[in-house]
């Protein structure tokens, strides 16, 4: 083989290899449908509207470090503080979806809310909710924990707070886990027989008009299949309604005078 096809073999599995590794994040991207549900290609996704537990607003926890603390409610804003009466920021406009407590100030300073918030996959497919406010950035790495309640932790394996802007967190749940997001990932059953019932009406229509054009010669209102049928479902649908009002019982009238029992 000569340098030159050795070149050219080489340049070919670099882009194939960078080709694959961009088709697999894109494959792992979980697409965001709101502030607590993602989904994937596949129909699976990720919900966050139970990580809270029920009875709580938020769930909280605490940098072990600088006994900084952390409140958190994904799915939407609160109000709700420790000492309510000492904060101007967290609680301040719609609240806070992510707030932390500075241990050395004794201020409270709002991370973000439910708008601020966005799902992210790294290379390697592991997925983050992460809440960016102007220039502070504040990330939960998103982990499947097969448990009956959910736990949030600062991350001891890399700094705390880099530069000031970006704090890294980890969210234990089984809420973390991807489900079949079933409203998003098939149709219901309803809207499955309209779309038929649709599709099937337009093809009885549209076929109908056509033969009765082309081969019966019909023009104007007569191309319609079965048009006596039509101008007489109205009437047809009165007395079904008649006949339901009155116990689905045949409601007795007087005879036409022009009938065979008239005379």
């Amino acid at each position: 083989m000569t340098n030159l096809s050795v070149v050219a073999f080489v340049t070919f599995l670099v882009a194939s290899g960078s080709g694959g590794g961009w088709q697999l994040a894109q494959a792992n991207e979980c697409r965001r449908l709101d502030p607590c549900r993602c989904e994937y290609e596949d129909g699976k996704g990720i919900d966050l509207n139970q990580v809270v537990a029920k009875g709580e607003l938020h769930m909280e926890t605490m940098d072990p470090k600088t006994q900084d603390k952390y409140f958190f409610q994904p799915c939407q804003d609160i109000k709700y503080l420790p000492q309510p009466n000492t904060d101007t920021d967290c609680s301040s406009g719609d609240g806070y979806a992510l707030c932390r407590f500075n241990n050395a100030t004794q201020t409270y300073q709002k991370l973000g809310t439910i708008r601020d918030s966005n799902f992210r996959s790294d290379d390697n497919g592991q997925q983050f909710l992460v809440f960016q406010l102007k220039s502070v950035v504040t990330s939960f790495q998103l982990l499947c924990l097969k448990h009956d309640k959910s736990y949030i932790y600062v991350n001891q394996d890399q700094t705390s707070v880099e530069s000031g802007n970006d704090t890294k967190l980890v969210l234990f749940s089984p809420f973390a886990c991807p489900i079949t997001i079933e409203e998003i990932s098939k149709p219901s059953t309803g809207g499955v027989l309209l779309i038929l019932f649709l599709i099937g009406t337009f093809t009885y229509f549209a076929i109908g008009s056509i033969v009765r054009f082309m081969y019966l010669g019909a023009r104007g209102i007569e191309v319609i299949p079965n048009l006596d049928f039509w101008k007489d479902l109205p009437g047809l649908v009165r007395d079904g309604i008649r006949f339901l009002q009155n116990g689905c019982r045949v409601e007795r009238r007087e005879p036409d005078p022009d009938s065979y029992d008239a005379i």
